[in-house]
């Protein structure tokens, strides 16, 4: 028995010393590179199922930052000029009491550099300013407050290509608060907006840049503040909602017919809304997202069948915000009044909302201007209620 007790437990321990071989645990740490080869393969593994994720969320785009601005700047006008550069003007900054701090200064983003730099000075101050891009290539901006919250002074012309400021003709009725198009003409239309006695408007004009001259467009049929106006396909101008600064607030919507200088009003919105995003899609519908209020809902108004239809709600409530057009004829969708970073992407054929990525931080009367790449360029505005000088680049 002590025999074959003896010869079993000599197999066994055979047996176990055969099993610690295959495991060749000496022969791991002695093959460092063999080992360091199996790491960067599941890491090159790791890696490919992180870019299949990221490729399969492509859609929820990301937000970069970029170069700030050269100052802090909330309520600003800015335009895409004919060379892809962007600028921007006006606005309000950092200062005591709530209108201190209004610029007068404008400056460009490159975005081949990601750098802004100083593009001179306007003769008057202004917050929350219209900027238009006129078909030769100049800027032509519009109203806003000055410091003292009162109407800032006439229009003036920026000529990119001598960085230079001029003055353009007076106003029929000076304004702010109003909307401005340019017309397939070249002329620029302007529409409501309140006087110098807080009065609101319902008249229109033209500005013509050949003439240096402005003509009366006719009466709306609203007198609107906070609302947008929208060219249409057909050269036509939709102008959407509006109302006082607290209320109430306009369901209605009308149209200008540049050919005949008349507005007639179409059919009304499902909710009344101020400061509001209007959107023109490809296909020639115009998407209108949120408003005062809180208001998540979206609507489409169809020019041809000169009705409305509802498209859905955002994710959070918006008013404030900005909505632009992405280059695949989705729209983005972003930031508002409150501490709201997040943003949506409306898609046109499918008539749904998708959430998007958050930007670096909250952001409400900023700007958003498409730059190359189809990609966007958001900045400046309120963040938590604070002016920011910040920008930062979408990508879809």
């Amino acid at each position: 028995m002590n025999l074959r007790y003896c010869l079993a437990l000599s197999v066994i321990s055979l047996l176990m010393s055969l099993a610690c071989g295959d495991a060749a645990p000496e022969k791991a740490v002695d093959q460092p590179v063999g080992q360091s080869e199996s790491l960067d393969s599941q890491t090159s593994d790791t890696a490919s199922v992180t870019s299949e994720t990221s490729d399969s969320e492509v859609s929820a785009g990301l937000f970069e930052y970029t170069g700030a601005l050269t100052i802090e700047r909330t309520s600003p006008a800015a335009v895409v000029l004919k060379d892809g550069r962007v600028f921007i003007v006006g606005g309000r900054g950092k200062g005591q009491g709530r209108y201190a701090g209004i610029h007068a200064s404008s400056e460009i983003y490159d975005p081949s550099t990601g750098v802004w730099t100083d593009s001179g000075e306007m003769a008057e101050v202004r917050e929350e300013p219209t900027a238009t891009l006129l078909a030769d290539g100049r800027v032509l901006v519009i109203g806003g407050r000055d410091t003292l919250k009162e109407l800032s002074g006439d229009p003036e012309l920026f000529d990119p290509s001598t960085n230079t400021w001029t003055q353009a003709a007076e106003l029929i009725d000076p304004r702010e608060s109003h909307g401005a198009v340019l017309l397939d003409d070249g002329k620029v239309l302007v529409v409501g907006g309140k006087n110098s006695m807080l009065r609101q408007l319902s008249s229109s004009e033209l500005y013509n840049p050949d003439e240096n001259s402005w003509s009366e467009a006719g009466e709306s049929t609203e007198a609107r503040i906070n609302h947008t106006v929208t060219l249409l396909s057909d050269g036509r101008v939709l102008s959407v909602g509006g109302g006082k600064d607290d209320g109430p607030y306009l369901k209605s919507a009308e149209i200008y017919d540049p050919s005949t200088n008349t507005w007639t009003p179409v059919p009304e919105m499902s909710v009344s809304r101020a400061l509001h995003s209007a959107t023109l899609l490809k296909d020639g519908r115009v998407l209108v997202v949120g408003g005062k209020g809180k208001k998540t809902s979206a609507e489409i108004y169809d020019p041809e069948s000169n009705s409305w239809t509802s498209a859905g709600d955002t994710t959070d409530p918006r008013a404030e915000h900005i909505a632009i057009l992405l280059s695949d004829g989705r729209v983005l969708v972003a930031g508002g009044i409150g501490v709201i970073s997040s943003s949506d992407i409306y898609d046109p054929d499918s008539n749904l909302w998708s959430t998007a990525a958050e930007m670096g931080e909250s952001r409400y009367r900023f700007i958003a201007v498409p730059i190359s790449g189809g990609r966007i360029l958001i900045a400046g505005g309120l963040s938590s209620n604070r002016a920011t000088a910040s920008s930062e680049i979408f990508t879809p």
